[in-house]
Formats: structure tokens, C-alpha cells, sequence
């Protein structure tokens, strides 16, 4: 939220005096303060988003930037994939500090595994890339805030030299034409595994690690940061690398709207398992094996719509029937190799019809109920993570499944298991019959 208006001292938009006009005149001043610009962006779904940015100045200079929203960038990762961290540092890194950059670096530099000079290095130059981000927008507000900035780690920065650089970008940007948007995400063809090693010596460095960075997970944007080169060049040298068929354009809005259609999948069934407490020890296995069977439908639901094959297509009720089968069939007929009771389920119009096992209360008793429920339980969870595994790979390969919903699926999985080990240890100590 914004400080109060009685410390606005300017205010304007931006088709009268730009951000660049206006930052040159603040610097000119020597202004303290803070700088906000807003502008209403297409989102592409015919909506807009609002974005914005809040330079902090002091005497003139840049000391801070803020931007709504955030760049999400995923710098650990990054320095992971390039080999210039442990993986076992980045994760105690961001257990201490999330994924916010500001706090990465400071974390990086307290550990000395950067220096207090790159890190100034990089936050400047994502200054630079933010400020090329709003030198771009046409319409929009701008306000002066006379208020005292925030505290920043960084070496003031000298306007008219931030400025020369963002234009430099902006310029660099227009003239190149590129098919390829900043917020693109690149990830590596099915064919290439991301062994670097295995890739001809005639790459330059800076070729081999643009490539090591296409896992699909960060944005040309994100890579331009990492790399401290301008977007429009990695942006160039990825086109090359598409044309070398090494890697391909990640779909944004495919990727968006897959990850929340699983991410719903996952939260039903973990409310469906935690909702359902039924008395009796021995109807939670059912419950379980509801749960199990209901989230292995859903997610041939979603994939009867995200499929590779499927998706941006009017296919039809028989071409997605078929996809599905592919997908499943395998996979019950391993269950049912390995757990005989689930002979009795069928697979039908792309849905697991698992109803007889529902019935096996009214069919059986005792401990004979026990084991065929326990047998059930354990084939629907091999069914549950196999057909995960599968939908995962269709839609995100390999190397760049989406790590929030991984965490979320690996959440519930988790869950499932723990109700698998106390059932185990009820049935371990009940009574058992003869020689059973």
C-alpha cells in the first residue's frame, strides 16, 4: 500500500511525461523519495493485469525497486543447474529465506558463496531489467512520494547510467523482432536428457549454459538475470537452440491452467481424506480406497483434457478415450498381475469402475474383509502414484515437472502412506486364524 497522499509532491501520466523524462527530472533535483508508476496490462484472457513499480531515490539516486508483480525468480535453482551450488546448500538457503531474492542473496554473500560485489551487480542489473520493463509502457500513472526510502544493501545508483542501459535493452529489443516473449519459458526436447557433456565442444560457454538453464522451469527473463546479459541476446541464442532441435517453447497458458486443474485434483482428495472418519478401524481401508479411487478418476478427467495429444484440439469423445486407455490400460493390467482382487475392477469410458470393491462389506467378513480390502488399498495406491507419474511426464517431461505441484502431490502421497502404516499395524496386531 502506498503512503499517504499529503507526501505526493508530483503526479502525472505517463503519455505526458514518461518514466524516463520523469526519473531525469527527480535525479536533476536530487529528489528523496519514492517514485510509483502503475499501468493496466493485457493478460491475454481479454482482461487486464495491473502492473507496477516503486523506485526508491536518494539525492537523485537509485537505492531500491519494487515491482507488482514480483519477478519470480528462482536464482538457487538456477545457480544449481549451472554447478556453482550444492544442491544441498540451495535447500538450506531457501529453507531460511523462501524463494524472495533480496534475502537469497544476502544469505549467499553471508555464506561466501557470492561476493558483496556480484551481489551489487545483481540487483542493479535487475534494476535495469525492470526499469526496460516499465520504459516500455505506453499508458499508465505516475506519483512522487517525499518519504524516506527503504534501507538497501546496495551501492546508490546513478540515474542517467541506469537509464542508458534499460534503453539500450528497450532498443535492442525492438530491432531484433524475436517470436519470443521475456515470460517465455524454454525446456529441453525428450530427446536430450540435459547431458551437457554430451553436447559438440562448438557451443560457446555461454551457449552450453543458456541450454543447462532450459529446464522449463525459468523464464528468458529469469536466465538473462542469471547470466547478467541482455534478453534480447538470450533470447537470440535460444532461437538457435530451437532451430538446432535441442529445446522448444514452454505453452504458458497450457502450463497455467494444467497446474491448477491438478493442483484441484490433488486438494479434493486431500479434503476427501481428511473429511471422511468413519468409526470402525477396518471401514477406514475403505475409506482410503475411495479416496485412492476417486483421485486416480480425477486425474483421467484432467487428463482427458490436458494430454499432449488432446490439448487445443476439438478431439473427440473417442480420440480422448483412446489416449486415456493408453495411459491406464497398462497399468491395470500390472495392478491386476500383482493384486489379484482387482480383477474385479473395470475400466470404462476413460473411468476406473471400481464399485464391486465398495460392495465387498456386504459380500465378506472378518478378517476375510480385511485382506481383500488391504490387497485393494495397496494396488489403488501403486494405480494412484503410476497414473501421477504418467500425466506428469505427458505434460512436463522429464526434467521441469512444476515443483509446487510436485510438493502438493508429494504432500498427499505422504499422507496416504501414513494411513497405509497404521492400517498395517492394526492388521499386525490382530489375531490371526490357523496357518494364515
Amino acid at each position: 500500500m502506498y503512503p499517504p497522499d499529503e507526501n505526493k509532491i508530483l503526479d502525472g501520466d505517463l503519455q505526458t511525461l514518461g518514466l524516463h523524462a520523469t526519473l531525469k527530472m527527480l535525479a536533476l533535483g536530487n529528489k528523496t523519495g519514492q517514485l510509483n508508476v502503475v499501468t493496466m496490462g493485457d493478460h491475454g484472457e481479454g482482461g487486464t493485469t495491473r502492473q507496477s513499480l516503486s523506485i526508491h531515490l536518494r539525492k537523485g539516486c537509485i537505492v531500491a525497486l519494487e515491482s507488482t508483480p514480483p519477478p519470480q525468480i528462482n536464482l538457487l535453482d538456477m545457480l544449481r543447474l549451472l554447478r556453482s551450488i550444492h544442491r544441498r546448500d540451495a535447500q538450506e538457503i531457501r529453507d531460511v529465506t523462501g524463494d524472495q531474492l533480496i534475502l537469497v542473496l544476502n544469505e549467499l554473500v553471508s555464506r561466501g558463496l557470492m561476493s558483496a560485489t556480484e551481489q551489487q551487480q545483481r540487483i542493479e542489473f535487475l534494476i535495469i531489467q525492470e526499469i526496460a520493463r516499465g520504459l516500455r509502457w505506453e499508458r499508465g500513472t505516475f506519483e512522487f512520494l517525499s518519504v524516506d526510502v527503504i534501507n538497501s544493501p546496495i551501492t546508490p545508483l546513478n540515474v542517467d547510467h541506469i537509464l542508458l542501459e534499460a534503453i539500450r535493452q528497450v532498443d535492442e529489443l525492438k530491432a531484433s523482432h524475436l517470436p519470443i516473449h521475456r515470460d517465455n519459458k524454454v525446456h529441453w526436447r525428450e530427446e536430450f536428457n540435459g547431458d551437457i557433456s554430451a553436447i559438440s565442444t562448438s557451443f560457446s560457454i555461454d551457449d552450453i549454459k543458456i541450454l543447462s538453464l532450459c529446464s522449463g522451469q525459468h523464464s528468458i527473463a529469469h536466465i538473462a538475470f542469471m547470466l547478467m546479459q541482455p534478453e534480447v541476446r538470450i533470447a537470440q541464442r535460444i532461437q538457435v537452440l530451437i532451430e538446432w532441435g535441442l529445446v522448444e517453447q514452454v505453452d504458458i497458458h497450457y502450463e497455467q491452467q494444467l497446474e491448477q486443474s491438478l493442483q484441484t485434483v490433488i486438494t479434493i482428495s486431500q479434503n476427501m481424506l481428511m473429511n471422511d472418519a468413519r468409526p470402525m478401524a477396518e471401514n477406514r481401508l475403505l475409506v482410503i480406497l475411495e479416496v485412492m479411487g476417486t483421485c486416480i478418476n480425477k486425474l483421467l478427467s484432467h487428463h482427458g483434457r490436458f494430454a499432449r495429444n488432446l490439448y487445443g484440439r476439438n478431439a473427440t469423445r473417442i480420440e480422448t478415450i483412446r489416449v486415456l486407455d493408453a495411459l491406464f490400460m497398462p497399468l491395470l493390467r500390472q495392478a491386476q498381475n500383482q493384486f489379484p482382487i482387482t480383477e474385479s475392477v473395470a475400466f470404462m469410458e476413460g473411468q476406473l469402475d471400481y464399485s464391486d470393491l465398495l460392495m465387498l462389506r456386504h459380500q465378506v467378513r472378518g478378517q476375510d474383509f480385511d485382506h481383500y480390502s488391504w490387497e485393494a488399498a495397496q494396488a489403488f495406491q501403486w494405480l494412484m502414484r503410476e497414473t501421477f507419474r504418467g500425466i506428469i511426464e505427458d505434460a512436463f517431461g522429464t526434467h521441469r515437472a512444476n515443483r509446487r505441484v510436485v510438493e502438493l502431490w508429494e504432500t498427499f502421497v505422504q499422507e496416504i502412506a501414513g494411513e497405509m502404516e497404521r492400517q498395517s499395524a492394526r492388521r499386525n496386531a490382530m489375531p490371526r486364524r490357523g496357518g494364515q
